[in-house]
């Protein structure tokens, strides 16, 4: 039975393949625990974003009201001024209600454009979050899959090790 330093060899590396096999099956699954994490903190971020798209279209449905109201009184007010300065629904009078309809049909279009861009803004940032999230559960289905990977492997090259220092013991 010979006991040389091919068999230590063989032994030590057999121990140092176990412990770094779990070493770094531990940081692969610490790793896919931070991922995990992440999708977790990117899903609030997505459901917040819907929520404020959900918010802004109807801050601006109020704001299409609100200018829609403006519109009317404004359109009241000089109907009344025009008829109570004893001018007849005709010619520049006819000229003003137009030209105040305009601009509050206009207003009222602007509101409603921003609100969609806002709203945009907010679905597009609840999609990206979304997608980072199920990019960070991925990452850490493979880390985990590597991890179990390293454990398994580490034992079996051990195992190769162990049967290399056997085989050099009991050579003669």
């Amino acid at each position: 039975m010979a006991f040389g330093a091919g068999t230590i060899n063989s032994f030590g590396g057999a121990v140092g393949d176990i412990f770094g096999g779990q070493a770094t099956a531990a940081g692969l699954r610490l790793k896919a625990y931070g991922d995990m994490m992440a999708a977790k903190n990117y899903d609030l971020a997505a459901g917040l974003a819907k929520q404020n798209a959900d918010y802004t279209a109807t801050s601006t449905e109020i704001k299409e009201v609100q200018a829609e109201r403006q519109l009317y009184l404004g359109l009241g007010t000089t109907q009344t001024d025009i008829a109570g300065s004893g001018f007849s629904m005709s010619g520049s009078g006819l000229d003003i209600l137009r030209s105040g309809a305009a601009q509050g049909a206009l207003t009222k279009q602007v509101v409603g454009a921003q609100g969609q861009i806002t709203e945009a803004g907010y679905i597009e940032q609840s999609v990206a979050y979304t997608n980072m999230a199920e990019a960070a559960r991925y990452a850490a289905r493979v880390e985990q899959e590597m991890a179990d990977d390293a454990e398994s492997n580490s034992w079996i090259t051990a195992g190769f090790k162990v049967a290399a220092g056997l085989t050099s013991l009991f050579t003669i």
